[in-house]
């Protein structure tokens, strides 16, 4: 993948930056007068003669070069091969969660149904709900346990599980909220800061940096599972109303490519 214009300016920047010296205010002319004398000094020296042009007479180059790798280090998102082995890792949760949680709630070698589907449940906490939601929820939370799992240890920081975004209604850029604010807002019963935010299952970003996205990933699990999987569209009253979450996500994340689908039996899809 060629890096963005910008990060090679950034390079370029930073490596200006070192070789003006490790003082700002040192005159134009002192500061080059020790880089001449550095290189003076190097060619009357033949045990440094062959390092002319590198290390001897640009002493704060190397370092310049190290701050600019890190940075790109930083900065770097996800080759395509890696991202093809990602979305591989996704699928394979999504079948494993598939089969799990039918065989935890609807008993050894159950499969899903119209008639299973539709049939209301009461959860723990005593809501009524659909069984394609109860099914629906439980895989869900499977399936990002086993990312976590399969991808935690490896690319830890370049990537998070339902991070939650927030467009900023005054400024009009994406905010990513603190997961610990989040949970102390949910914890308090305060679900209307919630409003307006956006929490896709499965974000892959820079390292360390989930503003800078660049594939957005849902998993959903139809029911019956033979359905093919859609974007849900928001509820009239929502402040996304008449649109659906593909639609969102992009508009707020601007991800470099669209928003994918992740389901059991259909894989990637949009």
């Amino acid at each position: 993948m060629t890096p963005p214009r910008w990060m090679w300016w950034l390079c370029c920047l930073l490596l200006w930056t070192a070789c003006a010296g490790p003082e700002v205010r040192t005159p134009r002319s002192y500061s080059q007068a020790t880089m001449d004398s550095a290189t003076a000094g190097c060619l009357r020296n033949p045990a440094c003669a062959a390092q002319v042009g590198q290390d001897a007479i640009l002493p704060w180059l190397a370092r310049a070069a190290v701050r600019a790798a890190e940075v790109a280090a930083v900065m770097r998102l996800w080759e395509a091969a890696e991202v093809a082995r990602v979305e591989h890792v996704l699928v394979e949760c999504a079948k494993q969660a598939n089969f799990d949680v039918n065989e935890r709630l609807l008993g050894p070698g159950g499969r899903t149904s119209r008639e299973i589907c539709e049939a209301k449940v009461v959860d723990a906490n005593g809501r009524e709900m659909t069984r394609a939601v109860q099914l629906g929820n439980a895989k869900h939370a499977a399936a990002l346990e086993c990312v976590q799992r399969e991808l935690g240890a490896t690319d830890a920081g370049r990537f998070s599980l339902a991070p939650r975004y927030l467009r900023d209604a005054k400024t009009g850029r994406t905010r990513w909220l603190d997961p610990e604010e989040v949970a102390r807002w949910l914890a308090a019963g305060q679900f209307f800061l919630l409003t307006g935010t956006i929490a896709p299952d499965v974000v892959l970003h820079a390292l360390g940096n989930p503003l800078n996205v660049q594939a957005v990933y849902d998993f959903k699990f139809p029911c019956p599972v033979g359905n093919f999987p859609r974007w849900d569209p928001y509820p009239d009253g929502h402040p996304f109303a008449s649109k659906d979450q593909g639609e969102i996500y992009q508009q707020i994340l601007k991800s470099e490519g669209a928003p994918q689908l992740m389901s059991p039996n259909f894989g990637v899809t949009p």
